[in-house]
């Protein structure tokens, strides 16, 4: 129908709407047509309606139907302004069924009996599949009515919607169509999103897998050459050495927890002949960057101040405590608890 942008909360989700192009520029063409054709047939048939209006009137609420339908947005489409096409059916069909001649065969004064119809096969296609045949029934009722209290009797007022109902046959068994081939392409999207995420999701581990080994290796190779030398080590040395150790055994062990603060104040602590443990069982950090950056902060400052031994352990997820701080100095035993916000709680 229409061509209008797609609203913004609109998805990758296929529907029949998307499908058909209802949106697209040769759709506001049908309608154009559409529009068109209802005012030249109103027109040409004037002189064979007993009353006049009715037939334009009846012109320009069929016309703006058309162009509600042509309203982006997704299938099903929108119950209020379904309702409002289905009026327009009605409507119409009252304002001319009235004005026709009692007498002799309908052409085109019965123009109504089709441009409704595609009112109702456009409205299938959006998904109002119900709607459209109860107004359809509706539609056809008024015309037996219409055709019997004019004399022409019940069933030829039924006779002259069976094409239009044949239509809506056909539009209910096309859109049947329509939606499993829209739901297959619907599912071969989703695998495709989800492989192109799984397989970013690998390049990254890749990534961090490569700079960790590049991390590794810049740090610990001079040292490794360095004994290979075979020559003895200066006590610097051993001591650079042992730091370098240090660090390597928190970043495998404590992963998340091994952030450059942290490293930082474990290497200082360490220096001070403190006994730093870090370990991470849950695999991930805290949800968010400030969470873990307040973990960063409690941290630091517990192994700046402390003295003995200090084990800094994330939790796994699913429990209360995110992470605890346990630190042992002589007979003193203190425990920091850290919540899943980074904020410290009752130990």
């Amino acid at each position: 129908m229409s061509h209008h942008t797609a609203p913004p909360q609109a998805s990758r989700t296929v529907d029949v709407s998307r499908l058909l192009a209802l949106r697209s520029e040769g759709a506001s063409l049908i309608l154009g047509v559409f529009i068109v054709t209802n005012v030249v047939f109103t027109i040409s048939t004037l002189q064979a309606l007993t009353v006049t209006w009715p037939a334009y009137l009846a012109t320009v609420i069929v016309s703006l139907a058309g162009v509600l339908l042509g309203r982006p947005h997704p299938d099903p489409f929108p119950l209020r302004d379904s309702l409002l096409v289905a009026a327009a059916v009605i409507v119409s069909t009252l304002l001319i069924s009235w004005c026709l001649p009692a007498e002799g065969p309908l052409g085109r004064e019965s123009w109504h009996l089709g441009s409704n119809t595609w009112l109702l096969w456009f409205l299938i296609l959006r998904g109002r599949t119900a709607l459209a045949w109860v107004t359809m029934a509706g539609m056809a009722a008024i015309t037996a009515v219409w055709a019997g209290t004019t004399g022409r009797g019940a069933v030829a007022g039924l006779m002259m919607v069976d094409t239009q109902i044949g239509l809506l046959v056909v539009a209910t068994l096309f859109v049947i169509t329509l939606r499993r081939t829209a739901h297959r392409i619907n599912e071969l999207t989703e695998r495709s999103v989800d492989s192109a995420a799984a397989a970013a999701t690998a390049e990254a581990e890749r990534q961090v897998r490569l700079q960790r080994a590049a991390e590794v290796a810049a740090t610990s190779l001079p040292h490794l050459q360095r004994v290979a030398e075979g020559s003895a080590l200066s006590d610097d040395e051993r001591a650079t050495m042992r730091e370098v150790e240090a660090r390597l055994r928190d970043s495998v062990r404590g992963r998340a927890l091994a952030t450059p603060a942290v490293l930082d104040a474990a290497a200082r602590a360490r220096a001070r002949g403190v006994d730093v443990t870090l370990l991470d069982d849950r695999g991930a950090g805290l949800a968010s960057g400030a969470a873990m950056s307040r973990v960063d902060d409690a941290v630091a400052a517990a192994l700046d101040s402390a003295s003995g031994a200090v084990t800094v352990r994330l939790l796994p997820a699913a429990r209360e405590e995110a992470v605890t701080i346990v630190a042992v100095a002589e007979d003193a035993v203190s425990r920091i608890v850290l919540d899943e916000d980074g904020n410290a709680t009752a130990a």
